[in-house]
């Protein structure tokens, strides 16, 4: 008679260590389960069933099961991504007393603490991580079955107390038995302790402290055979490629690091992503991989103008209806870089460019020996993630630097500030130009301490350029609700003078305003 049973880790991991293996040196780990856990398991919840149950089985028939259980065969089928984690380590408090006990005189009394090794096995979550067990023998009964789904009823762990488990007989149809045991060992093969045909009640009973047993390689009642282990299938990244759509103005992506980017260094960051996403286009629009800007012709220019930013003749475009590579900051450190255009959408050999530069790690630091040292991974952000606040389209009348303000002219002159070319007249000028409504009407006050930070300087004038710039942390207010997304000053198409609406400032009254809808 064959038995199905089906049994399910919750929380995914089988926590167990074999019998007489010091966990901190477990070479294989106990994996399949040993078939004498699970009799030794079955026989304890018997004891359970027999006090709960009227009329109380007899002991017989505990006689019996124990009998089918060590005389069947065992076979398994493994979840095929099953491994091995890493283990975990606690310290337990043991003995109570002086610690420490070779000096007393400036000891304190407290609990000693012992290190436990925890080894356990990682499963998958759901049907995939079922242990499937195929039990054949010819002692077993229709009866010793009711017997043994009472006891399976009120198995709740396997193997210590966190192994939380579930163990049924299966009314579905099984898989395959994909592990087996055998007598002799073969490479790749793991011991796994398996019941005794002979193995008594006593033996099945014992204690794990029992003088008889502790001493032994094998517990009495029990043998040793070999399993081997189905083979995992080889682990493979699953690419996360984002659609092409032809309506996207903005493309998102993750910043992640090891070390957190210098706040200074956003368009550090920014400039060359523009730039490999520059050579990516050139790539696609000429199948050249070594072609640059000043080695291609009109048409090409032409074609790539909305992204470079520059007509065929290599001068500057007028409205700012070029890509714009920026960065959103929390608490002063990048976490999302943003492609955005808002003149029109990207087409889809720009976005493929994008998508292209950001499979690439960037680095952040200024050139030298070690710029390569400090380097972010960009992980593209699908339509799920939401766009950050001032790219929504919402209107707001207060808003607040996400990364420094910095003023295209000098407002400094020997400390005192210019009144032709403070912050609030350049902010004001800037707006103007923009076509931004209510712009002459804007109170404009630095908040936080400035900051020096690196801007984007064209090679044309780098000879000219003597360092960094300082750069304010701003709050603008508005009489009328405007319409993001907001950028300012100095570098603004290279992530500095981004703005955000500000939540929670009592002079502004209502503040958000919802986007119209189409």
């Amino acid at each position: 008679m064959q038995i199905v049973l089906r049994q399910v880790f919750p929380l995914g991991r089988f926590h167990a260590t074999p019998w007489k293996v010091n966990p901190f040196d477990d070479p294989y780990g106990e994996w399949p389960p040993s078939p004498w856990r699970l009799v030794r398991a079955v026989v304890g919840r018997w004891h359970q069933w027999a006090r709960e149950a009227v009329p109380a089985p007899s002991p017989k028939e505990l006689d019996q099961l124990i009998r089918a259980l060590c005389t069947s065969t065992y076979r398994f089928h493994l979840p095929a991504h099953a491994q091995r984690g890493s283990p975990l380590r606690h310290y337990f408090p043991v003995e109570f007393g002086w610690n420490p006990k070779a000096k007393e005189k400036a000891a304190v009394r407290s609990y000693s603490t012992s290190l436990a090794q925890d080894n356990y096995w990682c499963l998958p979550c759901g049907e995939d991580g079922s242990v499937w067990w195929f039990l054949e023998g010819e002692d077993w009964s229709d009866e010793l079955v009711d017997v043994l789904d009472h006891c399976l009823e009120r198995v709740t762990y396997f193997g210590r107390a966190e192994a939380f488990t579930s163990i049924r007989r299966a009314a579905e149809q099984a898989p395959q038995p994909n592990c087996t045991l055998a007598d002799s060992r073969t490479p790749g093969s793991v011991p796994v302790l398996l019941p005794s045909p002979h193995a008594t009640r006593a033996d099945v009973e014992r204690v794990t402290g029992d003088p008889g047993a502790v001493k032994r390689s094998v517990p009495p009642g029990s043998c040793v055979r070999y399993a081997v282990r189905p083979p995992r299938p080889r682990a493979r990244e699953n690419a996360n490629v984002p659609s092409l759509r032809t309506d996207r103005r903005l493309l998102q992506f993750a910043v992640g690091w090891n070390v957190a980017p210098d706040p200074r260094a956003v368009v550090r960051l920014t400039a060359r992503f523009r730039g490999a996403v520059l050579k990516e286009l050139l790539r696609i629009k000429t199948g050249d991989p070594a072609s640059t800007w000043s080695g291609v012709g009109p048409a090409v220019r032409e074609a790539m103008a909305d992204m470079v930013g520059k007509d065929t003749q290599g001068k500057p475009l007028s409205g700012h209806r070029h890509a714009e590579f920026l960065a959103w900051c929390e608490d002063a450190v990048p976490v999302r870089l943003l492609v955005w255009r808002d003149e029109r959408p990207f087409d889809e050999d720009e976005q493929t460019a994008i998508l292209r530069a950001a499979s690439r790690e960037l680095s952040w630091a200024a050139a030298g020996f070690d710029a390569d040292a400090w380097k972010v991974r960009l992980v593209p952000l699908d339509r799920a993630v939401p766009p950050p606040p001032g790219f929504d389209r919402a209107a707001a009348r207060c808003w607040e630097s996400v990364t420094p303000y910095v003023p295209p002219r000098h407002h400094l002159r020997k400390g005192k500030e210019r009144a032709r070319e403070s912050l609030t007249a350049q902010i004001c000028r800037e707006l103007v130009m923009r076509g931004i409504a209510a712009a002459n009407q804007v109170e404009a006050e630095p908040i936080g301490d400035a900051a020096w930070v690196s801007v984007h300087v064209p090679r044309t004038e780098k000879r000219a350029f003597l360092g960094d710039r300082r750069g304010y942390w701003m709050r603008l207010i508005f009489r009328e609700p405007v319409r993001g997304p907001l950028r300012l000053g100095h570098s603004s198409s290279f992530g500095l003078g981004l703005f955000r609406p500000s939540i929670g400032d009592a002079r502004q009254g209502p503040e958000i305003v919802p986007p119209q809808t189409d």
